[in-house]
């Protein structure tokens, strides 16, 4: 009986303890074990009490376990409303089976938006490793393009070099050719002038000696005759000796120009052939052929593409290149009579640029002064004492 009193008692001190922390949720329980117990002891009054309390705390608080077994012990305790305890009972349960079945479904849903919401992060993952592959293809592909045409233009800087220093090349050809033909023709007119010497002026004094000598100490009227006609034809071979002689003084003293031939036999070979009137007008003073060889060779080329520019698009009738010397500077005209142009209008061919590269490789400046109607005129200037660039226009300028 004493264990029983203790039974009790721990019951009820449990329930107040739970009542001071207010622990709600865990009451409906304690009174389940106390109405137990009292059902136990033949108590039905106070086990009801204690159902009922428990039964009230339960409904407050959403315990439906507890009031599952409050229940369950009520169709026990009272039996004359076990029947409404019974379908209460009944109600819970499908109220139960209900909310699992919500607690199911928004588990499901739940698992359901989780695996959702795996896929997408799965499938944004591929995305952005796509983006990446994609942004990574497009930079390398970038990189390559820049590569590409970084080597496409030095490549095209490389042939524009190559060609210039081929035309280079072939105009140096040219003034050696013209070299060799003006060489040619000093070394002509040098056995003219020795054949003149031998066979003319030496026959005729050997003749004129071998005269004196047969008359030497007759002093007969024929002889004095004879005497007479030997000297007039001596004074005849001195006149000749004389025209040699000037022939000879003029050729020591005439400048011939290599530099100036190859820009005479350039405007007959373009101008001339295309039906051209065209004029050279140079310093004769100055020293064309001690210009240094690069500067010779793109002058050379600057004046054919100022040449080849006028036949193709000026309509003129007429050219002019005109060439000045100083000691600092060398001065290019080429002017022609031309339909002309405007200038902000016109577009930079590949002739001009040239041009431009030529005149930039000399350190010097050119101009275009033009207008419709009133033809063109390309000024060129260039320093002359300009060092050369590359070794071998070193060695072009040596053998010019």
């Amino acid at each position: 009986m004493g264990n029983l009193e203790d039974v009790e008692s721990n019951y009820l001190e449990a329930l107040q303890i739970r009542e001071e922390l207010g622990e709600t949720r865990n009451l409906p329980r304690s009174n389940y074990f106390l109405a137990e117990y009292y059902w136990d002891q033949r108590d039905t009054a106070r086990a009801r009490e204690h159902l009922q309390e428990g039964k009230r705390i339960a409904l407050e608080t959403e315990e439906l376990d507890g009031l599952q077994d409050i229940l369950k012990l009520q169709m026990l305790v009272d039996r004359e409303n076990s029947a409404q305890y019974g379908l209460e009972l009944s109600e819970l349960k499908d109220s139960l089976i209900q909310e699992e079945r919500l607690l199911r479904d928004k588990f499901a849903r739940v698992r359901y938006q989780t695996d959702q919401y795996i896929a997408e992060n799965q499938f944004l993952s591929r995305q952005r490793m796509m983006w990446i592959w994609v942004t990574a293809g497009i930079v390398l592909l970038g990189m390559a393009l820049l590569v590409i045409i970084n080597q496409r233009i030095r490549n095209q800087k490389l042939r524009f070099l190559q060609q210039q220093q081929e035309a280079n090349q072939e105009i140096f050809n040219l003034m050696l050719t013209q070299n060799e033909k003006i060489e040619e023709g000093k070394q002509e007119e040098q056995k003219r002038i020795s054949e003149e010497l031998h066979d003319g002026v030496l026959g005729e004094m050997n003749g004129i000696r071998m005269v004196l000598l047969g008359l030497n100490g007759k002093e007969d009227e024929k002889s004095v005759s004879l005497r007479a006609q030997a000297i007039e034809k001596l004074k005849s071979v001195q006149e000749e000796i004389r025209g040699i002689s000037h022939a000879l003084s003029d050729a020591a003293y005439q400048k011939f120009s290599n530099f100036i031939v190859s820009i005479e036999d350039l405007l007959e070979s373009t101008a001339g052939t295309a039906g051209l009137e065209h004029q050279l007008d140079f310093d004769r003073e100055a020293d064309w052929d001690g210009v240094s060889g690069e500067i010779k060779i793109n002058l050379y080329r600057i004046i054919q593409e100022c040449l080849q520019n006028t036949i193709k698009h000026a309509r003129a009738n007429k050219v002019v290149v005109e060439l000045q010397a100083s000691e600092n500077t060398l001065v290019a005209r080429i002017c022609d009579d031309g339909r002309g142009f405007h200038k902000r209008r016109g577009k930079r061919g590949i002739g001009q640029k040239n041009i431009a590269s030529r005149v930039q490789r000399l350190g010097g400046q050119w101009e275009i002064a033009s207008s419709p109607g009133s033809g063109t005129e390309i000024r060129i200037t260039i320093p002359r004492g300009r060092s050369l660039q590359s070794p071998s226009n070193e060695v072009l300028e040596g053998m010019l």
